[in-house]
C-alpha cells in the first residue's frame, strides 16, 4: 500500500476534533492555566518533531535548511472536497506572506464548540514546525481566527521566492521528496495522539490519563471504536525518525 491510497478516510476534521476534545478534557481535569500550558507544550513537541522530519528529508536530498525549502517540504495537503482550505501567498520576497481565508481546523472547532481551545494549537504549531526544521529561521503569526482575526496571516521571513526559487520549489514538491513528503492523515493523527498522551501523562499524571481517555471516548462516539484502534496502533512508532517511503498503514 502506498502513501497515496493508505486509509484516506481520515482527514483534517478528525485531526482537529481529536485535539479539541483532548484539550477540552485537560482543562476540565486540571484547570485552564495549567491545562493550557501543558497542551501548548505538547503541541510544541509535536511541531518540533514534524519539522525535524522535514529537515531530515531535505538533508537526504542535499537541500539546505532555508525557508524556501521549509515551504517545499510540508508533510500534509488539504483533503479534497467542499471543506478544503483556502490559502493564498500574497507576497514572495524577501518574505513569503501567506493568508488563510478558509481553514478546516477552525471550521471544525467552531462547529463543535471547541473554539476556546483552538488557540492552544494555533499559537504554537507553525512556530514549532519552523523551529524543528531550523531554529535559525523565523515565522511571524500575525493573526489567527481563534483570536478573532478575519483571516490567518503568516510571514515566513527570508523565503526569497524568486522565479528561479519558485521553479526549484515546484520541482522539490513534485519530484524530489514527491509523495514521500506528504503523509496520510492517519499518520498525522497518530502522531498528534502519541505526543499528547506522552506529555499529558508525564506532566499531569492521572489527570492527564483521564483527559486522554475522555478525548478517545468522544472520538469513538463520533467515529466508532475501530477508528480509535487505528489511532492507538501508533503508540509504538518513533515520530522523530522518517517513516518508510512506502507506507503500509497503521503499525501493529
Amino acid at each position: 500500500m502506498t502513501l497515496s491510497n493508505a486509509l484516506q478516510d481520515f482527514t483534517e476534521t478528525h485531526h482537529a476534533l481529536l485535539f479539541g476534545w483532548i484539550a477540552k478534557a485537560v482543562v476540565e481535569e486540571a484547570g485552564e492555566p495549567i491545562g493550557e500550558a501543558v497542551v501548548r507544550k505538547a503541541i510544541r513537541q509535536y511541531g518540533h518533531e514534524r519539522g525535524h522530519r522535514m529537515a531530515l528529508r531535505a538533508e537526504a536530498n542535499g537541500h539546505p535548511l532555508n525557508m524556501a525549502n521549509y515551504l517545499a517540504y510540508g508533510e500534509w495537503r488539504y483533503s479534497p472536497g467542499e471543506a478544503q482550505g483556502k490559502m493564498k501567498m500574497v507576497a514572495k520576497k524577501p518574505d513569503a506572506k501567506v493568508r488563510v481565508d478558509r481553514c478546516p481546523w477552525y471550521e471544525t472547532w467552531q462547529a463543535n464548540d471547541l473554539t476556546a481551545y483552538a488557540r492552544y494549537y494555533c499559537h504554537e504549531i507553525d512556530k514549532a514546525l519552523v523551529a524543528g526544521f531550523n531554529p535559525d529561521l523565523y515565522v511571524a503569526v500575525n493573526g489567527t481566527r481563534p483570536d478573532g482575526a478575519d483571516v490567518c496571516k503568516f510571514v515566513f521571513h527570508n523565503a526569497n521566492l524568486t522565479f528561479f526559487n519558485n521553479l526549484l520549489q515546484g520541482y522539490k514538491k513534485r519530484f524530489r521528496p514527491g509523495k514521500s513528503a506528504v503523509m496520510p492523515w492517519d499518520y498525522h493523527i497518530g502522531h498528534l495522539f502519541v505526543t499528547l498522551e506522552k506529555v499529558l501523562v508525564k506532566e499531569l499524571g492521572e489527570k492527564g490519563h483521564q483527559a486522554i481517555q475522555s478525548g478517545l471516548r468522544e472520538f469513538a462516539g463520533r467515529y466508532g471504536e475501530e477508528a480509535v484502534q487505528r489511532v492507538l496502533a501508533f503508540r509504538t512508532m518513533d515520530f522523530s525518525r522518517l517513516p518508510p517511503t512506502t507506507y503500509p498503514g497503521p503499525p501493529g
